[in-house]
């Protein structure tokens, strides 16, 4: 990428500072996140730029183009301050984790899921009530920890482990259908037609016949 000069020391300095104090904040907010795309780091450091000048030491305004600031993040990983794979960087030695009272929530949560069985509650809903934010819901299901067949059906990730097995058996036997999920696994037919949409997706995306 082609730099419009030679980047100014001070400038590289607080950009260096800006942008790792910005992927921190970015991985408070979705603490199950390993890594945040450059483009959006580089934004979320400019977001933090004051209105105005300051004299005050760490709030001068950062004045660098977004090529320089991509030549920044490149210097940061030569360094080892940043990891980096592909478009996507993070903190060196930082493991993606709750913290344990948010974990102990979810891990309430996961328990309220898995009693449910086969006809689990409305997963936010429940996370409401243990104090669980909305966005934490959608980052359990990106880490995998929740697998969604379907708007308000969630699956702690072992039971869907258990329903796909299930799912197997009666496939070894004949045919699935919707009425043979729904007797097979004693769920409701709107259960039923979620999870056989979820299962033949997922065997579909391994190549399975």
């Amino acid at each position: 990428m082609a730099l419009e000069g030679p980047i100014d020391p001070a400038q590289r300095r607080l950009a260096e500072r800006r942008l790792v104090e910005a992927l921190r904040r970015l991985l408070r907010r979705e603490p199950l996140r390993s890594d945040v795309r450059v483009d959006p780091l580089i934004a979320a450091a400019r977001a933090a730029d004051p209105t105005k000048p300051s004299s005050h030491r760490g709030r001068h305004r950062l004045t660098l183009s977004d090529g320089d600031l991509h030549a920044v993040v490149d210097g940061l990983v030569a360094s080892g301050a940043l990891h980096r794979k592909g478009h996507r960087v993070s903190l060196p030695g930082r493991e993606p984790a709750l913290d344990p009272i948010m974990r102990e929530r979810v891990d309430q949560l996961i328990g309220v899921l898995r009693a449910g069985g086969v006809m689990p509650p409305p997963a936010e809903p429940a996370a409401a009530r243990l104090g669980i934010p909305p966005a934490l819901v959608d980052q359990l299901r990106a880490a995998g920890e929740l697998i969604a067949v379907a708007p308000r059906i969630d699956y702690p990730r072992a039971t869907w482990a258990g329903v796909a097995a299930a799912l197997d058996r009666l496939a070894a036997e004949a045919p699935l259908s919707v009425r043979r999920v729904r007797d097979g696994l004693g769920a409701t037919r709107r259960h039923a037609e979620a999870i056989l949409r979820r299962h033949v997706a997922d065997r579909d995306s391994r190549g399975v016949e």
